[in-house]
């Protein structure tokens, strides 16, 4: 654990000391706003859809988890790159600490940066309690399945930054696979309705996870697809990181 904590904390002062870490927060915080006060007009207006504004925060739509593919891509496209790039792997990865401490520090420090960027918008449901009377139970479900896919994502862009040579190509990665992973709701759409493959498809789709989370449903399926999505993704990374070093 001492050396999980100390990788960590070395992490967590990369990142922060990047510029790219402070654009990302930057444009998500700008996005983040004017999307919600966008609900806040719409649901203002005589023939708004019927909602609250928190649960359509967290719900979304395939536009907007666009960005967020992108913001982790940014986020995790220099964890493994970069020190390939810069030579560092190498030393890195034949430490005494041993590969996995390497890539769970990593995850780490990429998803706990992620979580920072949602921080800042607890702010809405405070404002909400303000002048309203929201419920609390759906508003900390959406924000678990929020940390739960966003952990999910993480994985998948550490695994990409891992396959991949340099930074660019890096980020290309994990959005193809944060992607591919979005298009299994859409899928879900275009098979028969309720075979084997709409099945499948539906349990595991983004949107239909973040439909129960938005609600206040946690279901444990949920939970448990994320975390081992998670797993696989970060058992994957260490795999490719065991080829490069004997390449």
């Amino acid at each position: 654990m001492r050396a999980v904590r100390a990788l960590l904390r070395r992490e967590l002062i990369s990142i922060f000391s990047s510029p790219i870490a402070w654009v990302v927060l930057a444009t998500f915080l700008l996005l983040s706003g004017i999307y919600f006060y966008e609900i806040l007009w719409i649901l203002s207006r005589p023939a708004a859809p019927y909602g609250t504004p928190m649960a359509m925060f967290f719900g979304g739509s395939l536009l907007s988890y666009i960005p967020l593919l992108l913001f982790v891509a940014a986020i995790t496209m220099r964890t493994f790159a970069e020190e390939a790039h810069s030579g560092t792997i190498e030393p890195l990865l034949t430490a005494p600490i041993g590969p996995n401490v390497v890539v769970a520090a990593k995850f780490l420090g990429a998803w706990l940066f992620y979580l920072s960027l949602w921080v800042p918008t607890l702010v809405y449901p405070l404002f909400l309690w303000r002048h309203a009377d929201p419920a609390g139970g759906p508003i900390a479900a959406g924000y678990l399945g929020v940390a739960l896919v966003g952990a999910a994502l993480t994985a998948l862009g550490l695994l990409a930054s891992a396959l991949a040579r340099t930074q660019i190509v890096a980020a290309i990665l994990s959005f193809g696979f944060g992607a591919t992973w979005l298009l299994a709701g859409v899928g879900a759409a275009i098979v028969p309705p309720g075979s084997l493959a709409a099945r499948v498809l539906q349990h595991a789709s983004v949107f239909e996870m973040m439909d129960r989370f938005r609600v206040g449903i946690v279901d444990s399926r949920d939970v448990v697809f994320c975390l081992s999505l998670s797993l696989l993704a970060l058992l994957l990374c260490r795999v490719a990181l065991d080829v490069r070093r004997a390449s």
